[in-house]
């Protein structure tokens, strides 16, 4: 059997691997290169898509490394997991939307910010202020601080203990996207400009209440993976899974009808995306899985959420690029991507890694602490 509730703690490598190539995507939606074909550059630009995967695969990573502990002691995990969660992401976060604010001289609203409250706006310059990228890690805080709360309500109707109900759960789930989805497609809202407030692109993107659908089916997939799957079982189909997967996405994201349109936002990749992580932690040692569990994409993987965060603040030195002929385009393309990569891998190594090692021990030092005053 795959790991249970009780006994499973293995990492799964690939997943942190393909962190990295969806940060890429979300860089390429930002840095088009010029001079490619319209299929390309719809591709490319397409690359909004990542952020819907990183809240599928954030749901997967949460729920398989703590569903056991909420579904044994809620009340008492909460307060260890938040506190982990904020100390894997808020310092990185909170350094660039600092340097952000003080390099624009200091003036304009910064609480919203500091407490990561933006995507609650309605205004979409306030949504994606500062350091525009970190509305999702808005969101992703609500998600955080959804997820006990979801599992208490998966205990509670079984979901748990029934694969039927997770499957019949993740459908409903993806009911509902496709249904919010052709809901917002409708006149008058089909011809709204991404700015406003009422589009489909601030309801379906930006909106953190909705996302619980796309880390929803994340957290489905873990608990079906850690309680229900087997391990050895049908690997040829989940290779085949993996590469359909892969597929569809690439499909997806070179329509035409499909680029900026209200399935695009979530409905449309998020399924594919739960696929894709789940037949990659159930047959990990297919040639994709090998690959992407690579120690260098790994560590890159690991460094993917500071690239996020700081890709856009390098901005002005793209916008200054005179354009030229297609391969310096790509040679120059290649470069900046080179200097994010060096960048975020600093910022990694010298806030990242460190604060959460530091804000991780100060709850370790109390556990210790607290257990010697018992013992004494």
């Amino acid at each position: 059997m795959m790991p249970t509730a009780l006994n499973r703690i293995e990492a799964i490598p690939a997943l942190t691997g393909l962190r990295f190539f969806a940060a890429l995507m979300v860089f390429f939606s930002h840095y088009p290169i010029a001079g490619v074909n319209d299929s390309f550059s719809i591709f490319f630009a397409s690359g909004y898509s990542g952020v819907t995967f990183f809240f599928v695969l954030s749901g997967f990573i949460i729920a398989y490394n703590y569903s056991n502990r909420f579904e044994i002691s809620p009340v008492a995990e909460t307060p260890k997991y938040l506190w982990a969660r904020f100390s894997r992401v808020y310092p990185v976060y909170f350094i660039t939307m600092a340097f952000v604010w003080f390099l624009q001289g200091a003036d304009g609203p910064i609480l919203i910010y500091l407490f990561a409250l933006q995507a609650w706006h309605p205004d979409i310059p306030v949504i994606g202020g500062l350091n525009s990228p970190a509305w999702s890690i808005s969101v992703e805080f609500f998600l955080y601080i959804s997820f006990p709360f979801i599992m208490v309500f998966f205990t509670k109707i079984g979901i748990m203990k029934s694969k039927f109900r997770i499957i019949g759960l993740a459908i409903l789930f993806v009911i509902v996207q496709f249904s919010l989805a052709a809901y917002l497609s409708l006149p008058p809202r089909n011809d709204l400009a991404i700015s406003n407030p009422d589009s489909a692109h601030r309801w379906l993107y930006n909106f953190p209440l909705f996302r619980v659908f796309d880390f929803g089916l994340g957290v489905l997939a873990a608990i079906f993976f850690c309680r229900h799957a087997k391990s050895g079982d049908k690997k040829p189909v989940w290779r085949l899974i993996s590469l359909v997967s892969i597929a569809a996405v690439f499909l997806i994201m070179t329509s035409k009808d499909l680029f900026y349109s209200a399935y695009s936002w979530d409905a449309a990749y998020a399924l594919v995306f739960a696929l894709l992580i789940f037949s990659l932690a159930m047959d990990q040692k297919s040639l994709m899985s090998l690959a992407l569990s690579n120690k260098k994409i790994v560590f890159l993987g690991e460094s993917s959420f500071a690239f996020y965060m700081i890709h856009l603040i390098a901005r002005p030195i793209f916008d200054s690029k005179v354009t030229g002929s297609l391969l310096t385009n790509i040679a120059f393309e290649l470069f900046f991507l080179g200097l994010i990569i060096t960048m975020s891998i600093g910022l990694h190594l010298a806030v990242e890694k460190p604060c959460r090692d530091y804000l991780n021990g100060i709850i370790r030092i109390g556990r210790t602490q607290k257990a010697k005053t018992v013992a004494e």
